[in-house]
């Protein structure tokens, strides 16, 4: 039996653990806010934001992001390969940001095959997660391009110019 002294000190502390909740709640809200506005503009790279259900790669495969999270798709033909043009997005994040690259931990590595030629980065701060993933939408034209044996040159240039899509996104860092 709970005398009033002990409900009273009960109901601060649930007072207190709620209050806390709250505000770690609202902190993690206002970082992905906060993380959203530092998503990198890539319509002054030529990109252009298309909608991720009408994505070449990932139409229709992607989850609606809950909110205050992003997701943003984008098209377009950098001058860079699909892997170079991931790290460079990804720097631009680092820089604009207190992030820490963490793609090492949390992104496959790199692939270019037939059906698929994918780059990954992710960055973490705080609680939030950055996401960017950069895909060639016609892999298999610009592999049956190079000759039998291309030497590393030989693929940059078939992959500079090559349209890809971006998927640039935060998410909410999940506890292992």
């Amino acid at each position: 039996m709970l005398t009033p002294v002990m409900r009273r000190t009960a109901g601060a502390v649930l007072v207190a653990g709620a209050a806390a909740l709250v505000l770690v709640s609202c902190t993690a809200a206002s970082e992905a806010g906060d993380a959203a506005d530092n998503l990198p503009d890539l319509s002054v790279q030529d990109f252009t934001l298309i909608d991720c259900a009408d994505s070449v790669v990932w139409g229709g495969q992607l989850d609606t992001p809950r909110r205050p999270y992003v997701q943003e798709c984008w098209t377009g033909s950098p001058r860079l390969p699909f892997d170079e043009e991931a790290q460079d997005i990804m720097y631009t994040i680092l820089a604009q940001t207190d992030a820490v690259d963490v793609s090492a931990e949390i992104c496959p590595e790199d692939s270019f095959y037939d059906t698929a030629a994918v780059a990954c980065r992710a960055a973490e701060d705080g609680a939030v997660r950055y996401r960017v993933v950069v895909a060639l939408t016609q892999p298999a034209l610009v592999l049956h391009s190079l000759p039998d044996e291309p030497t590393e040159e030989e693929i940059d240039e078939a992959l500079s110019g090559a349209t890809v899509e971006v998927l640039l996104a935060t998410e909410e860092v999940s506890e292992p």
